[in-house]
């Protein structure tokens, strides 16, 4: 054969049962007692086999609008929770919906009404993608009323 692919042993059995990331966690948990201080904060990742150790930032700092601006964005966030059963309801009667027109769709192009038969299908296929994506596009619609909300107090 051409490509034979090749076999890397990464350790034995034994060393993953001993659980060697253990004591580099305890030494991370002791760093972090210490770096909490200044403000550091370190953490470890373990993925097949390799460790690696990342620092990141701690942030205390809280961002505070006034009461006017709390409230805004809690009945923003109340009204998308008002919404999302609908929108779940909506997206679980699309798949059974879009089938029928499908089939549809395929005897009119079977009984040669090829026109309306391609575009019931394609009518279809674009209706169920846009149902879809409606929780993503709420979520877009809410970040561009948040931006210009913004953007009336500047």
């Amino acid at each position: 054969m051409f490509f034979q692919p090749k076999i890397q042993t990464v350790g034995s059995i034994g060393e993953f049962m001993r659980n060697e990331s253990r004591e580099l966690k305890r030494e991370v948990e002791r760093i972090n007692k210490k770096a909490a201080a200044v403000g550091l904060k370190a953490f470890v990742t373990t993925l097949a086999g390799a460790t690696a150790i990342g620092l990141t930032t701690v942030t205390n700092y809280a961002y505070a609008e006034g009461p006017a601006g709390y409230v805004k964005g809690k009945a923003k966030e109340q009204i998308v929770e008002a919404f999302m059963p609908l929108v779940d309801m909506i997206q679980a009667l699309s798949y059974p919906v879009a089938l029928v027109m499908l089939t549809g769709g395929a005897l009119m192009f079977m009984i040669n009404q090829k026109d309306r038969g391609i575009g019931l299908i394609q009518n279809a296929s674009i209706g169920y993608i846009l149902v879809q994506l409606m929780p993503l596009l709420m979520e877009l619609l809410v970040g561009i009323g948040k931006t210009v909300g913004f953007a009336m107090l500047l």
